[in-house]
């Protein structure tokens, strides 16, 4: 009897490995299934932005449920409207006012007794960097006054030369 138990637990630690590599075989699937959405959202898009920019606001909440959006740095908020029926989110375009310094923001969202938040964070202004003028390609040089032109009878050797030029040698 302990021999046939011995036989059937060596038997099952065999066949397992057959098992998992037989799954092995199954191709995989190809869909995605995405997470539940939390509802009800608020989300900014761009969620960076700078003042006097434009952004996009979503609010998913039932159309019935939906309240108000605010935030102290959106100066100008759109009339929503449905983006999407299934499920059910409500789109505007907001601006940022022209005054708002950098920092984070929050934008609020009401639908029906349940209020959401996202933080909206606005950046700096980038400056453009200011223009050089183009750096001198050498060392500028002192300029060398022209020489002198002699003036009329006057000579520039002090001794003039008599005769042949002397060349040196002859025939050898």
């Amino acid at each position: 009897m302990i021999r046939s138990a011995l036989m059937v637990a060596c038997g099952v630690a065999l066949a397992a490995p057959a098992v998992a590599y037989a799954q092995d075989d199954v191709p995989p699937t190809t869909t995605f299934t995405p997470p539940p959405m939390q509802y009800p959202f608020v989300a900014i898009s761009p969620s960076k932005s700078t003042a006097g920019e434009d952004v996009l606001v979503s609010v998913g909440c039932a159309k019935d449920d939906f309240g108000e959006v605010k935030s102290m740095v959106l100066d100008r908020i759109g009339t929503f409207e449905v983006t999407s029926e299934d499920p059910v989110i409500l789109g505007t375009v907001a601006h940022i006012s022209d005054k708002a310094k950098p920092g984070f923001y929050a934008v609020k969202a009401t639908c029906k007794t349940t209020t959401v938040t996202i933080n909206l964070e606005v950046a700096p202004v980038k400056t453009p960097a200011p223009t050089l003028p183009p750096a001198p390609s050498a060392k500028p040089t002192k300029a060398t006054p022209p020489k002198a032109v002699p003036a009329a009878g006057r000579r520039q050797v002090s001794k003039i030369p008599v005769g042949a030029p002397q060349t040196g040698g002859g025939f050898a």
